[in-house]
C-alpha cells in the first residue's frame, strides 16, 4: 500500500500533495509501469484523508496519463517512454517503449468517444494542395445573415464581455506614466522586449507554471503570428514543419505563407502520432499539448516523453509547444508544460494574452531553449520589438500586483458557470439521449457529437437557420483523406467544437432550444 508523509507537503493542499507522490513514484519506476494502485477508497482509508483527496488526484494523473483505469478492474500506472532523455528528476533506465497493441487508454472517462473524433490515418502525410481542405469560417465567426441575427456563436474566440477590470488597467497605465523615466517610455525596446516585463513573465511562468526559465529566454512580440514568424526566421525556411491534423487552419496559413515545407500530422488518443511524425520527416513540430484544437485532447505523459525523444535523437529538431489556454483548465490542477520536463533544451514555449485580456490586447511572448536564445539576440536582435514599451511596463506592473491573477480567476470562474450550465441545458433538452458531450474541462471549447443521420454541415446550416453559429469538426482537417475518414466512421455522432468563451448566460437556453429544433 502506497504510504507518504502527510506532514511534509509543505503549502500543497492533501490533493496536490498525493498527486505529486504518486506521479514521482511512477516517473522513477517505485511503481512499476502497469501496476495496480489501490482504490480510491482503501487509500483513502490507509492514508487517513478524505475520498475527495484521492479521486482528485487520481483524477489529475488520469488526465496527465500517467496513471489509466480499466471498467470494473481499477487504476494503473500507465508505462512511460523515457530512454531516449536524460532527465534530471528522472533516473536513467530501460525504455518503456509501448507496442501498439499494448497501449494503455488515456483519459479512461472518455477515451472512447475520444478516438472517435480524431481519425488516425496512416497514410498521406503529406498532403498536395488538391489535397488541402480550406475550411470555410473557420478562423472567425459564422456571417451573420441580415434577415436572422444570431442567438449564439459557438465558432468565435471571443472573451467575455463586462469582465475585463478597466479601472484597474487605466490605473496601471497611468501609473507606468507616471512613474516611469521618459527615457524608458519613448526609448526604443530591445527585439526581445522590455526587460521589466521579462522579469515579470519569468516570474509568472515559474509560480503559475512551473518553468525555471530567465528573462534572457524570453521574447516578446505582437501576438503569435508574429511569433510564429521570428521562429522561421530563426530556425531558418529550410526545414521541414509538422502540425497536428485537424488542428487550428491558421496556423497552416502562416507557414504556408513564410514559404516552409509543411507537413500535417494525424493524432491517436494520446496526440500526435510518432509514426507519421517519423515518416513525413519534420524538423519541426508545432503541438498544442495541453489542450489540443480542435479536439480538446491532452498529450499523455508517455506520448509527451516520445516525442521529446523524437527531438533529441537528432541535431536541430525542435518542438513549438502552443500553451493558449493553460489559465483556464476548469478542472483540477493546470497540465504540466512540455517544457517543464525537456531535458534537452529542444523546446520552444510559446503563450499569448489574448484568451485572458482578450484579442486586443497584441502581447505574445516565447520562451526559448538558451542556445537559440543566444542565436536571436545574433541573428534577430536588430528588430525593434513590436509591442508598445507604454504596453509591456503595465502589463508588467498589472502581473507584479497581482491584478492579472485576479482577472483570470474571476474568468475562470465564469467560464465555468458558462460551461456548466450550457452542459446541463444539453442535458436537459430534448436531444439529450443523441448528444455526447468530450474534453469539457480542458479549457474554453468542448466537443459535441449529436447522433444524426445528416452530415456534420447540413446540421451546421439547419443550426444558423435558427440562429446558431456551429464549427463542424471536419472544417480543421487538412488532408481531404483523414477528413473522409472522420466523415465515414462507423459512429453516428456529428461532432462540432463548441467555443463558450463569448457566450452571455442568457442566450443559453435560447441558443440550446434552436440547436434541439435544428436536430429536429
Amino acid at each position: 500500500m502506497l504510504t507518504y508523509p502527510l506532514d511534509r507537503r509543505g503549502e500543497d493542499s492533501l490533493y496536490t500533495y498525493l498527486y505529486k507522490c504518486i506521479r514521482a513514484d511512477i516517473e522513477t519506476g517505485v511503481i512499476a509501469a502497469r501496476e495496480k494502485l489501490p482504490s480510491k477508497r482503501a487509500l483513502a482509508r490507509h492514508l487517513g484523508v478524505s475520498l475527495i483527496t484521492v479521486e482528485g488526484a487520481y483524477a489529475q494523473l488520469i488526465a496527465e496519463g500517467y496513471v489509466y483505469s480499466l471498467e470494473r478492474k481499477g487504476y494503473f500506472a500507465s508505462p512511460l517512454a523515457l530512454s531516449a532523455l536524460s532527465l534530471d528528476a528522472t533516473p536513467a533506465r530501460p525504455s518503456a517503449t509501448i507496442a501498439p497493441s499494448e497501449q494503455p487508454p488515456h483519459h479512461a472517462s472518455d477515451s472512447a468517444s475520444a478516438q472517435n473524433a480524431v481519425s488516425n490515418g496512416a497514410s498521406g502525410f503529406e498532403p498536395t494542395a488538391k489535397d488541402i481542405v480550406h475550411p470555410k469560417a473557420v478562423d472567425t465567426a459564422h456571417p451573420r445573415t441580415a434577415e436572422r441575427p444570431l442567438v449564439a456563436d459557438f465558432t468565435g474566440n471571443s472573451v467575455a464581455a463586462g469582465l475585463f477590470p478597466y479601472t484597474v488597467w487605466a490605473r496601471t497605465i497611468r501609473e507606468a506614466l507616471a512613474e516611469e523615466s521618459e527615457q524608458t517610455l519613448l526609448g526604443e525596446a530591445a527585439a526581445a522586449g522590455s526587460l521589466r516585463l521579462r522579469e515579470s513573465l519569468a516570474r509568472h511562468l515559474s509560480g503559475f507554471r512551473g518553468m525555471q526559465v530567465a528573462p534572457e529566454q524570453i521574447v516578446v512580440g505582437a501576438g503569435a503570428q508574429t511569433l510564429y514568424t521570428m521562429i522561421v526566421q530563426l530556425l531558418g525556411r529550410n526545414r521541414r514543419f509538422a502540425v497536428e491534423d485537424p488542428g487550428y487552419p491558421r496556423l497552416t496559413r502562416i507557414y504556408q505563407n513564410n514559404d516552409v515545407a509543411l507537413s500535417h500530422v494525424s493524432m491517436d488518443d494520446q496526440g500526435v502520432a510518432i509514426g507519421p511524425l517519423r515518416a513525413c520527416e519534420a524538423d519541426v513540430l508545432h503541438i498544442m499539448p495541453s489542450h489540443q484544437f480542435p479536439t480538446g485532447r491532452i498529450t499523455s505523459i508517455s506520448r509527451r516523453y516520445e516525442l521529446l525523444g523524437w527531438a533529441s535523437e537528432c541535431k536541430g529538431r525542435t518542438i513549438i509547444e502552443d500553451d493558449y489556454d493553460c489559465e483556464f483548465r476548469l478542472a483540477g490542477r493546470p497540465i504540466p508544460p512540455l517544457q517543464a520536463i525537456d531535458a534537452s533544451d529542444c523546446v520552444i514555449y510559446t503563450n499569448t494574452f489574448t484568451k485572458s485580456l482578450g484579442p486586443a490586447f497584441r502581447i505574445g511572448y516565447m520562451v526559448l531553449p538558451e542556445h537559440l536564445a543566444a542565436q536571436f539576440a545574433r541573428k534577430l536582435g536588430f528588430y525593434s520589438c513590436t509591442v508598445s514599451t507604454i504596453d509591456q511596463l503595465a502589463l508588467a506592473r498589472f502581473i507584479d500586483n497581482g491584478d492579472y491573477e485576479r482577472h483570470v480567476n474571476r474568468m475562470r470562474s465564469h467560464y465555468r458557470t458558462v460551461r456548466n450550465e450550457l452542459v446541463d441545458a444539453l442535458k436537459a433538452s430534448p436531444i439529450a439521449p443523441r448528444i455526447a458531450i468530450e474534453s469539457q474541462d480542458s479549457g474554453l471549447h468542448f466537443i459535441l457529437g449529436i447522433e444524426s443521420p445528416r452530415s456534420e454541415e447540413e446540421l451546421a446550416e439547419a443550426a444558423l437557420a435558427h440562429g446558431v453559429a456551429l464549427a463542424p469538426l471536419t472544417r480543421f482537417y487538412q488532408s481531404r483523406t483523414r477528413m473522409l475518414e472522420h466523415a465515414d466512421c462507423e459512429t453516428p455522432l456529428c461532432r462540432f467544437v463548441m467555443s463558450y468563451s463569448g457566450i452571455a448566460r442568457e442566450t443559453i437556453d435560447a441558443a440550446v432550444q434552436a440547436v434541439a429544433k435544428a436536430v429536429g
